[in-house]
C-alpha cells in the first residue's frame, strides 16, 4: 500500500510540474500562432482561457510540485532508503524552486535568470527520466 501511494505521490510530482511547465509553451505558441488562431473566434477564446488558467496558477503548480516532492520523498526513504538518482532529481526540482521565488521577488531581473530557469526546467526533465528509468 505505501508503495502505490509513494508512486501516485511521484505521479502528482509530474504533473505538477508538467502544468508548470506548460507556462512557457503556452506563451510560445500564442507568440507564434496568435495571430492565426484569432481567425477562429471561439477557439481562440477557449485557448486564451486555458492560457490564462495555466499563467495564473504557474506558482501555484510549482509550489504543490515541492510538496508532493516532500511527501513522495517521505514515503520512499522509509521504504526504499536513499536514492541517488531521485535525490538529485529533487535538488534540481529545489533549485528551480528557488530561482522561481527569486524571479518572483526581484524585478529588473534580465534576461539571464529567465534563461537558466527555463534550462534547469529541461534539466530537471532530464533527471526525472533517469529517476523513474
Amino acid at each position: 500500500m505505501q508503495q502505490e501511494i509513494g508512486a501516485l505521490f511521484g505521479s502528482l510530482i509530474v504533473l505538477f510540474y508538467i502544468l508548470t511547465v506548460l507556462n512557457f509553451l503556452v506563451k510560445w505558441i500564442n507568440k507564434k500562432y496568435g495571430p492565426s488562431m484569432k481567425a477562429n473566434e471561439k477557439g481562440y477564446a477557449r485557448y486564451k482561457r486555458f492560457m490564462r488558467f495555466i499563467i495564473k496558477n504557474h506558482k501555484l503548480f510549482g509550489l504543490l510540485t515541492i510538496v508532493f516532492l516532500l511527501v513522495h520523498f517521505f514515503i520512499q526513504f522509509n521504504i526504499y532508503g536513499l536514492s541517488i538518482t531521485g535525490l538529485v532529481a529533487a535538488g534540481i526540482l529545489i533549485l528551480q524552486i528557488l530561482l522561481g521565488i527569486y524571479g518572483a521577488k526581484t524585478k529588473n531581473k534580465g534576461k539571464t535568470w529567465l534563461t537558466i530557469h527555463r534550462s534547469i526546467a529541461v534539466l530537471l526533465f532530464v533527471a526525472i527520466l533517469i529517476h523513474t528509468i
